[in-house]
């Protein structure tokens, strides 16, 4: 990819944000407000963000159409009502994970709806209407059943991130198998036939998300515990390597798929694009390798440095750098 291609994906990605921040407005908003206002769930500024914009935002445009480039298709009308319900109901049940720390056996019965009335909660009602929405459009298939329950175990199992003992192996394992499987329930709720080939790309590209987060949300992370590859590596340098090598591992995986190669390309551009604002963020994470004496004391690392600031235009800059570079590897 050149740089005049780099402007044709950074307006295609414009024009897809706003047609989907138009259905965000007027079909998913509606329908949210209302099932908030009949169970009286009124959801913080931070937890209304997360249902209503950035991750019906981020799973249609970063996650499910960059899918279906391999297919050289979008998503249908149909296909981004259901993404919609389910970007809803998958943020309120990953704080019934992560957050409120209910017990598997809980998790399972919300999730099936028999737990008793007394014990819901209006999120949890708000929850299972979003679930109930979905299945009007939608007929569960056994990939969407097997990916779904994957989804929910590895999410559990992923709390031993709070744990200050983890290992970076471990850590990376987690967000293998974890984000993985997410990045495969969201490919099952389309109307494909993915094969084993495009199946693995699609998990590599969740565990590639993964580490894009992590770089963003170190600051985060280190305030909420948790424990991620930024803070487990001998140096942010070796985890820029990491994050290297798992970019080269997608586009290995992209270019293995039976399909035209125009079509492989373009997934690879089109990713590149997004992944690339994860190099910017990890080259600036790796000034605190020189700043602040080994091992390095996480709560003592200043906020300017945890956090990447788009605002300059420099950042944007390396990110152009870096999506040409990102879509170009794969030896």
């Amino acid at each position: 990819m050149n740089y005049l291609q780099l402007l044709f994906y950074a307006a295609d990605y414009c024009f897809r944000i706003n047609r989907q921040l138009a259905f965000i407005k007027s079909f998913l908003l509606p329908k949210v407000d209302a099932a908030c206002n009949q169970f009286n769930y009124h959801p913080g500024e931070r937890e209304a963000k997360k249902i209503k914009f950035y991750y019906p935002l981020f799973n249609h445009v970063v996650n499910c159409e960059n899918y279906l480039s391999i297919k050289n298709r979008k998503l249908t009308r149909v296909e981004t009502e259901r993404l919609g319900y389910v970007s809803v109901w998958a943020t309120l049940y990953d704080d019934f994970i992560d957050e409120e720390k209910w017990s598997k056996e809980k998790l399972v019965e919300i999730f099936e709806k028999t737990l008793p009335q007394e014990e819901r909660t209006p999120k949890m009602q708000v929850f299972m209407a979003m679930d109930d929405a979905l299945k009007q459009i939608f007929l569960p298939t056994e990939f969407y059943r097997s990916s779904l329950k994957l989804a929910i175990d590895w999410q559990i199992v992923s709390a031993k991130q709070l744990d200050s003992s983890i290992s970076l192996e471990e850590v990376l394992y987690l967000s293998d198998v974890k984000c993985g499987n997410s990045s495969l329930l969201w490919a099952s709720i389309l109307d494909e036939e993915w094969t084993d080939a495009e199946k693995r790309f699609i998990y590599q590209s969740g565990y590639v998300g993964q580490l894009v987060n992590d770089a963003f949300d170190a600051q985060k992370d280190i305030l909420d515990g948790g424990y991620t590859y930024i803070r487990k590596t001998e140096s942010l340098a070796h985890a820029k390597e990491l994050f290297l090598e798992a970019c080269r591992v997608l586009n290995q995986t992209i270019m293995a798929c039976d399909a035209p190669k125009k079509n492989k390309l373009r997934t690879i551009r089109r990713m590149a694009c997004v992944h690339a604002f994860g190099l910017t963020a990890l080259e600036h994470l790796q000034a605190i390798d020189k700043k602040y004496p080994k091992p390095i004391d996480w709560q003592q690392v200043k906020r300017s440095d945890l956090i990447t600031d788009f605002a300059f235009v420099k950042n944007w800059l390396k990110t152009f750098k870096y999506a040409v570079q990102l879509s170009v590897i794969s030896d």
